[in-house]
C-alpha cells in the first residue's frame, strides 16, 4: 500500500515538473519593429500621398471612421499595412461610425491608407478616422490616395522620426550643399499638364495634384534637384494659363512651390488675397497652442505634421484664409511657451508658417 502511494506522489510530481518545463520553453512571439515609415508608394495604381502621422499606445485597436463635415455620399476603402480592413462603404456621420477592431501587426511604425471610390457631393473624399480615440482626417481623390504613419510608441520611434516614404515623398533636404524644389498644384486646373522652367537650370512638367503639400520628389510634380542655394526665376504655362516669379533656395532644404489658380497671367486678375498656415512638427508637450493674428482673430493648433501642411489642410487648425496682402504680427501661446514677430502675406499665395523651439 506503502509503494502504491509512493508511486503515485513521484507520478504527480514528475508530471507537474514536465509540465511547468513545457510551460517554460513555449516560445514567445517576437514582434518586429519598424523604425522608418513602410508606408508603400501606391496602393491599387494609385500614388499614396502623405498626410501626416499619429502615435497611439497599442497594437490592439478598435478603429472608426466617419464623414469629415457634411455627409455627401464618400464611399471608401481603408486599408491598414496592406490588408483592407473597410471594403467600398459609404461612409455617415460621427454618431453612426463604421467601427472594426484591428491588430497592427508591427511595434514603431505602421500606416493607414485611405482609397477614394468617389469624391462625393463635395470633393474632395475626406473622412475622420479614430484609432483608440486618436483621430486625423484623411483626404484623397480619383488620381491619389492619402496615408499617414500610425506609430505604436515605446520602442524608440516616434512621429518626429516619420516624414512619409510613400507617394513619392522624398523629404526634406539631401543631405549636401544643395537644395531641392517641386512644383506643384492642388487641384486640377483644368488645363492639361503644365510646363515648368526654371531659368539655367531645366524643365519639368507637372501631370497631376495634391490635396496636402507633397515632398520633393512627388511624382506628379516638376522637380528640380541638387540645387546652388540662391534666388532662381521660373515660368510655367498649360492651356490658357501662365505663371512667373522667383524662388529662393537653401541648402539641405526641400522648397515646395504652389501654382496657384488665378495667380497666372493668363488666368486672370487672381483672387486678391493670400493665406497662412501656423504648424508645429512635433509634440512640444505644452497643449494646445492658440495664435492670435492682430486684427484678424485667431486659430488652435492642436496637432502636428512631420513636413509642411499646405494652406487647404485645416486639420490640427492654425489656419487663416483669405487674408489681404501685406504684414501682419502675431503672437502664440502654450503652457510654458511663448511666440510673437511678423509674417508678410502675398496674393495668391500660401505661407506655411512653422512655430519652433
Amino acid at each position: 500500500m506503502k509503494t502504491l502511494k509512493l508511486l503515485t506522489l513521484f507520478t504527480i510530481f514528475f508530471t507537474l515538473i514536465a509540465c511547468e518545463k513545457e510551460e517554460e520553453t513555449e516560445p514567445e512571439v517576437e514582434i518586429e519593429v519598424n523604425e522608418t515609415s513602410i508606408i508603400p508608394s501606391s496602393t491599387s495604381g494609385r500614388p499614396n500621398n502623405y498626410l501626416g502621422c499619429i502615435e497611439i499606445s497599442s497594437r490592439i485597436t478598435t478603429i472608426q471612421v466617419w464623414d469629415h463635415g457634411q455627409i455627401d455620399g464618400d464611399i471608401v476603402s481603408i486599408i491598414a499595412n496592406g490588408n483592407t480592413i473597410i471594403n467600398q462603404q459609404t461612409l455617415d456621420g460621427p454618431s453612426n461610425p463604421i467601427t472594426v477592431d484591428y491588430d497592427f501587426t508591427n511595434n514603431g511604425f505602421n500606416y493607414i491608407t485611405l482609397f477614394a471610390h468617389n469624391l462625393g457631393d463635395i470633393p474632395p473624399n475626406t473622412c475622420t478616422i479614430a484609432i483608440n480615440g486618436v483621430q486625423f482626417v484623411l483626404e484623397a481623390n480619383l488620381d491619389a490616395n492619402g496615408s499617414i504613419d500610425v506609430i505604436v510608441t515605446g520602442y524608440g520611434v516616434d512621429c518626429s522620426d516619420a516624414g512619409g516614404n510613400g507617394g513619392g515623398n522624398g523629404g526634406g533636404g539631401n543631405g549636401n550643399d544643395t537644395g531641392s524644389l517641386i512644383f506643384y498644384v492642388g487641384e486640377d486646373l483644368g488645363c492639361g499638364p503644365i510646363s515648368v522652367n526654371l531659368s539655367s537650370v531645366g524643365s519639368d512638367t507637372i501631370t497631376g495634384y495634391y490635396i496636402s503639400t507633397p515632398d520633393c520628389g512627388a511624382s506628379a510634380g516638376a522637380n528640380f534637384s541638387n540645387l546652388d542655394p540662391g534666388v532662381y526665376s521660373y515660368t510655367a504655362s498649360c492651356s490658357g494659363i501662365d505663371w512667373s516669379g522667383t524662388v529662393t533656395i537653401e541648402a539641405n532644404t526641400c522648397l515646395r512651390q504652389q501654382l496657384l489658380p488665378g495667380s497666372g497671367g493668363g488666368g486672370g486678375g487672381g483672387s486678391g488675397t493670400g493665406d497662412v498656415k501656423f504648424w508645429i512638427n512635433q509634440d512640444f508637450g505644452c497643449g494646445n497652442i492658440s495664435v492670435n493674428v492682430t486684427s484678424v482673430g485667431s486659430s488652435t493648433i492642436s496637432g502636428y505634421f512631420p513636413s509642411a501642411p499646405s494652406c487647404d489642410n485645416s486639420a490640427a487648425g492654425g489656419n487663416f484664409n483669405n487674408l489681404t496682402p501685406g504684414t501682419y504680427s502675431y503672437n502664440a501661446s502654450c503652457n510654458g511657451y511663448t511666440w510673437q514677430g511678423n509674417f508678410t502675406v502675398v496674393e495668391d499665395q500660401c505661407l506655411q508658417f512653422q512655430l519652433s523651439l
